[in-house]
């Protein structure tokens, strides 16, 4: 037991914890976007059927099926004319088409970001290029895209470089590579190098589709985790970016990381003889939850927070 611990509950803590609030930290402009219109729709139609749900946040998810929202397995099972959310992941085209075909009325919350790289892959399958997918192939933002292709291109997902070395060389062939938004860009990096490596004549229409909300908590992430005793990853367990930020607080050297839907999942025997602790967020989890979180820690532990980014690092 530490010296400066004090027994709470049958647990020690440390008396005076401080607590780094990373930024930025609640919804990106993506999942913004697709709550603010799933929010609308129910005011507007009440239920909506969804294939998939519209962010990757089992709370938000919650809020929405006592509004009456459906999730089904296919297009398919929806009745003709009904109301359809498309998810902020994005489908694939022919998914639109079939919702059309059915007179149904189509919402598409699909994030700006994602839709842009989708009408990249449309347009160079559309060039008879073949496509390389960086990303978990069953993630629903890959298998989208994936149905972007058309019909008589090939289409490869791989998630690492071991993968990368079973692909074909492709001579002769053009190929042309897409990364998942969601994916610890630095490991992007290395799978990119020797996706180069492999297939020299590799393109790409940008040097990774990683988006910045993404990016920007990862590297705050890998800056303070190895001078953290905890990192606390506020979101839920399928959310990829969540899952990503609990991996790379670990690689990073933090001495426990733990992933969280809410304060509702906190088990407090973490905090045990923890001095420094930095809290982060999910793209997908609101500021309430986060705000929620951080004034039950000062309230019950007496914890200290101080706001931290990259931009207010003096060390750069």
């Amino acid at each position: 037991m530490c010296t400066e611990c004090i027994k709470v509950r049958g647990n020690y803590f440390h008396m005076s914890i401080k607590c780094y609030i990373l930024s930025p930290h609640g919804f990106c402009s993506g999942v913004k976007r697709a709550v603010s219109m799933a929010e609308q729709v129910c005011k507007l139609y009440g239920g909506f059927y969804i294939i998939e749900d519209v962010i990757h946040n089992r709370m938000f998810m919650n809020d929405l099926w006592k509004c009456g929202v459906i999730k089904v397995a296919s297009i398919d099972e929806i009745p003709d004319g009904a109301v359809v959310m498309f998810s902020s992941h994005g489908v694939a085209p022919r998914v639109i088409a079939k919702a059309e075909e059915k007179g149904l009325t189509i919402i598409d919350g699909t994030c700006p970001v994602i839709k842009a790289v989708q009408c990249d892959a449309i347009k160079e399958t559309s060039l008879g290029k073949t496509l390389i997918i960086i990303g978990d192939r069953a993630h629903a933002e890959v298998v989208a895209l994936i149905g972007c292709a058309d019909k008589s291109s090939n289409v490869f997902v791989v998630s690492n470089e071991t993968e990368v070395e079973l692909l074909p060389d492709f001579n002769g062939i053009a190929v042309t590579y897409f990364t998942q938004t969601t994916l610890d860009w630095a490991h992007v990096q290395t799978i990119i190098e020797r996706l180069k490596e492999k297939i020299p004549h590799v393109k790409s229409l940008s040097p990774d589709n990683v988006c910045r909300a993404t990016r920007e908590r990862q590297d705050v992430v890998r800056k303070v985790a190895g001078t953290m005793d905890l990192v606390v990853v506020i979101g839920s367990a399928h959310s990829s970016n969540a899952r990503r930020l609990h991996e790379i607080a670990l690689s990073s050297g933090a001495g426990n990381a733990i992933l969280v839907d809410s304060k509702n999942e906190f088990d407090s025997s973490v905090l045990d003889c923890v001095e420094t602790m930095a809290i982060t967020s999910s793209a997908s989890t609101s500021e309430a939850v986060i705000q929620e979180f951080i004034e039950y820690l000062t309230a019950t532990f007496g914890v200290v927070t101080e706001d931290f980014s990259l931009s207010n690092d003096d060390d750069g």
